[in-house]
């Protein structure tokens, strides 16, 4: 009797947690309107790593910077997956030259897959994101841009998410220039996002 009450408490506990995580995940179900600060260091070649293993350090051929803010809606499903999409505002504050267009605008979609954990934290694992160049310099541009991770904290009953700090990591970008060929950028990037249920 002892051992089925026991085995009875674990399968309840297991149950219970396993109902956590699923009320958790319906809880973000749906539309959430979000806002990325977003400040990129960008290379033509790769970054090299540094002494603790992270993509820090500047490549020959120097670097430039571009700072954005994207815009738009990420779709959360029920069963973990989900998309982002929105637009791109995007300056390129290291290009002083005259007669030169430092200012674009690109349309982009992102694929998605997340987890809830147990201490109202939402890992996202973002896919490759597409993106079109729609005004500004670059008009007609395509490209992607390869996937990244990231962490958001649940609030006020998961209406919001705010981004949190998290690991250093390198992203490719294949640029296709309208009529001239494709290039191969690298980046790294801070960002600090905002998600407010629709």
């Amino acid at each position: 009797m002892q051992r089925l009450l026991s085995a009875l408490a674990v399968m309840l506990v297991v149950t219970a947690i396993g109902a956590v995580a699923v009320e958790a995940r319906a809880n973000l179900n749906g539309a959430y309107a979000f806002t990325t600060a977003q400040s990129c260091t960008v290379a033509n070649g790769p970054f090299g790593t540094d002494a603790s293993g992270a993509p820090t350090v500047i490549p020959a051929g120097g670097v430039f910077r571009q700072v954005t803010v994207n815009t738009g809606i990420d779709t959360f499903n029920v069963n973990g997956t989900g998309t982002s999409i929105g637009q791109a505002h995007t300056m390129n504050i290291t290009n002083t030259a005259a007669g030169a267009s430092i200012f674009s605008i690109s349309d982009f979609s992102n694929p998605f897959t997340y987890t809830v954990n147990d201490d109202n934290t939402v890992d996202v694992s973002f896919g490759v994101a597409t993106f079109t160049t729609v005004a500004g310099g670059g008009t007609g541009n395509t490209g992607t841009v390869t996937g990244t991770s990231r962490q958001f904290r649940i609030g006020n009953g998961g209406n919001t998410l705010v981004g949190q700090g998290g690991d250093i990591q390198q992203e490719t970008l294949t640029l296709n220039i309208l009529n001239d060929g494709t290039i191969t950028q690298y980046r790294i990037c801070t960002r600090s996002s905002t998600l407010v249920r629709n």
